[in-house]
């Protein structure tokens, strides 16, 4: 495997990792270590897609704000509109908020309920401590 491959397997990874599906994930990464915007047809032949899944999966990503459609030359090309940064922030935000509505309603549950989950509460405690300090938001102590 060449080397340009394995960074962009790697890439594909990462983004799974973060929750993409494996054809945004391909996508994404395509078009990061492309050199120049892509058209639809270009992106699907690179990542061996039928073209109108690419199409769908293009809209989805322009919608969440991750790829940008431009006219060039007569045509519509893509390129990366979020950096990679960006979209790990926001999936981070988004599971900070899981894991604070989780929190709100143990809260909400009579104490009976709550003592038999003070160990899930303390775990998911935990685990909005750590995220907030990550994203360098001030936690209550």
């Amino acid at each position: 495997m060449d080397k340009i491959k394995q960074v962009e397997n790697n890439l594909k990874m990462v983004l799974r990792h973060w929750g993409f599906g494996e054809i945004c994930s391909s996508i994404y990464a395509t078009l990061a270590l492309s050199e120049k915007p892509l058209t639809a047809r270009e992106i699907s032949k690179r990542i061996n897609y039928a073209y109108t899944t690419t199409i769908n999966a293009l809209n989805h990503a322009i919608g969440l704000r991750h790829i940008r459609r431009i006219r060039q030359d007569g045509k519509n090309v893509y390129t990366i509109e979020a950096d990679l940064a960006d979209i790990v922030n926001e999936r981070l935000s988004h599971f900070l908020k899981l894991l604070e509505d989780t929190e709100k309603s143990i809260r909400q549950l009579d104490k009976r309920y709550r003592d038999k989950l003070k160990g899930a509460f303390k775990t998911i405690d935990n685990a909005i401590n750590f995220l907030k300090k990550l994203k360098g938001v001030k936690t209550e102590t």
